[in-house]
């Protein structure tokens, strides 16, 4: 059964124009998912304490990317306020720039396989820029996924996932139901 399973795969991955299309589909992931995470950022800086109280400390301006090298897709990020806002997609003169080497390093992580914690120690991330707020940065990254991942998945992604109280439902749901409209909106 294996070997039939194996011979079959090997015969697709033969094609023509097959590592392209793949490439393709790993583009097309890549930039979906950091479409739906830039975004994420806003709605979940609208309704959840941690989520300021990470970024409180922060100067004003602060401008972050992550991306995926050589020239996959990029989203930017600026602190304004008690909130991050997301600038789009590409790079938009980030002060730190966090990217994946590679886009299947990017998507063990924005597929919620590994969490960022392990992509750093296998240093799957390259970062441009002062490694201490990366750090902060990652901090707020992980408050964000673990307000869009379901329990189970955040558990396996996130070092220290965080005890879940009833308001933490609550605005999780909060960050569920003004994701879509939040994602529709920086699409127009």
């Amino acid at each position: 059964m294996d070997s039939v399973l194996n011979r079959t795969v090997a015969r697709i991955r033969s094609l023509p124009g097959f590592p392209d299309f793949q490439a393709g589909v790993k583009h097309v992931l890549c930039s979906t998912v950091l479409s739906v995470l830039g975004p994420a950022f806003e709605v979940v800086g609208r309704h959840v304490p941690e989520f300021r109280k990470e970024i409180e400390s922060w100067e004003e301006g602060r401008r972050f990317s992550l991306g995926v090298l050589p020239k996959g897709p990029a989203i930017t990020l600026e602190k304004r306020g008690n909130t991050i806002h997301y600038l789009g997609k590409g790079l938009r003169s980030p002060h730190i720039t966090m990217s994946f080497k590679n886009y299947d390093s990017a998507l063990l992580v924005l597929m919620s396989v590994m969490g960022s914690h392990q992509a750093f120690a296998e240093n799957r991330i390259l970062v441009e820029g002062d490694l201490a707020k990366t750090m902060e940065i990652n901090r707020v990254v992980n408050i964000v996924n673990a307000n869009l991942l379901p329990g189970m998945v955040v558990k396996k992604v996130l070092k220290g996932p965080p005890k879940m109280t009833l308001k933490n439902y609550v605005n999780k749901g909060k960050v569920y139901a003004g994701l879509v409209p939040a994602v529709v909106r920086h699409l127009i």
